[in-house]
């Protein structure tokens, strides 16, 4: 945002993206005019145990394979479904274990009842990654947090359900503008 010379923005992330955007608020709440959290949470019960299966990984392309048909909702569409693979096998090994770590390490809990800015939290109704439950968990802790489930999606909603995603992030960021001008 700095080398853009942006000084405040909406801020959205799914997943590990979530993660970082809940901790982006807490480092540097005045940048943050709101928050799009997707198909995240503010800690996983599963979390370590993940993580541990994510350290046994060698080949990711066979991992992409592996994983694909949990990430999204089924039966997903085969253009989708070719993108998930082909961009999770591209994956730098190394970045891959540094945002395990990050994402199913990550307890958030304290952080998510500090957020004060307008927060739209969105979970694809299939996601088994991260399922609904953990987004409306989520929406409670953060003070004025609205949940809104994308029908027919699954982990990657932003990606299965472009135009459902799109709608509701656009929506409720010219609600956000529209209440500061």
């Amino acid at each position: 945002m700095d080398e853009l010379g942006v000084a405040r923005a909406h801020i959205c992330g799914l997943s590990l993206g979530g993660v970082v955007a809940i901790a982006m608020h807490h480092a540097v709440p005045e940048r943050c005019v709101s928050l799009i959290l997707a198909d995240t949470f503010a800690v996983h019960p599963d979390g370590p145990a993940i993580y541990k299966r994510s350290m046994t990984v060698t080949d990711l392309r066979a991992m992409a394979e592996a994983r694909v048909d949990v990430l999204l909702a089924q039966p997903a569409d085969p253009a989708v479904r070719s993108e998930v693979v082909e961009t999770m096998a591209r994956i730098d090994p190394a970045a891959y274990r540094i945002g395990a770590e990050a994402v199913w390490l990550a307890d958030q809990r304290e952080r998510v009842h500090e957020i004060r800015v307008p927060t739209l939290v969105v979970c694809g109704d299939h996601d088994v990654v991260t399922p609904p439950g953990l987004s409306r968990e989520l929406t409670h802790f953060i003070p004025g947090a609205r949940y809104e489930a994308i029908k027919g999606a699954g982990h990657i909603s932003n990606l299965e359900k472009p135009e459902a995603f799109n709608t509701l992030v656009g929506a409720f960021i010219r609600g956000v503008d529209s209440r500061s001008t």
